[in-house]
């Protein structure tokens, strides 16, 4: 009979080499509760699970969002209590199970509302300035649609597949958009 696999175990110097993110800020973050072991050995050393590279991925998202560590401790909590330490889901969970009041949790739907309008109206305009760019100053063969070029996905011609076509009517991506 085989046995699954044991769970990869880091301590917080393995994490902050795996991420990046500096030792003492990764102990920061658990001083806060953002990151919790998923063992200790013996001698009381934690370990954390690779679960914690996402949340650890997350946290730094957030932060770069706009979430304060207040509203990232929360989201935190949220997390811990619909997935398990290894981050698979927690099929049944339940609502008293989440640490959090109502109006935190309708917080949280609204500021995430908030950051998605924002990250949408960026998106819209950094699309519109690459399709100027990708029109005026690209290499031709990105012009003319023959080759792909960065940050069309790959689509041909510029701007091609996006709202409003390769550029707006005014042909310079300055005109009033919807």
């Amino acid at each position: 009979m085989t046995q699954a696999p044991l769970p990869s175990l880091y301590t917080l110097s393995d994490l902050a080499r795996e991420t990046g993110v500096s030792r003492r800020i990764l102990q920061h973050y658990a001083q806060l509760g953002l990151l919790e072991p998923g063992a200790l050995t013996h001698g009381g050393r934690k370990l954390y699970t690779s679960f914690a590279l996402y949340l650890i991925q997350d946290i730094q998202d957030l932060n770069q969002l706009g979430f304060t560590l207040e509203e990232i401790r929360k989201i935190m909590l949220l997390k811990k209590a619909i997935f398990h330490p290894d981050g698979t889901y927690r099929e049944g969970w339940r609502r008293e199970e989440i640490p959090l009041a109502e109006e935190e949790l309708v917080a949280m739907w609204a500021k995430t509302g908030e950051v998605l309008a924002s990250i949408e109206r960026q998106e819209r305009m950094i699309r519109r300035f690459h399709r100027f760019l990708t029109k005026h100053f690209a290499p031709k063969e990105v012009r003319d649609g023959l080759q792909p070029g960065q940050g069309n996905g790959g689509a041909t011609g510029a701007g091609e597949g996006l709202p409003r076509g390769g550029g707006d009517p005014q042909g310079e991506g300055g005109g009033p958009q919807p």
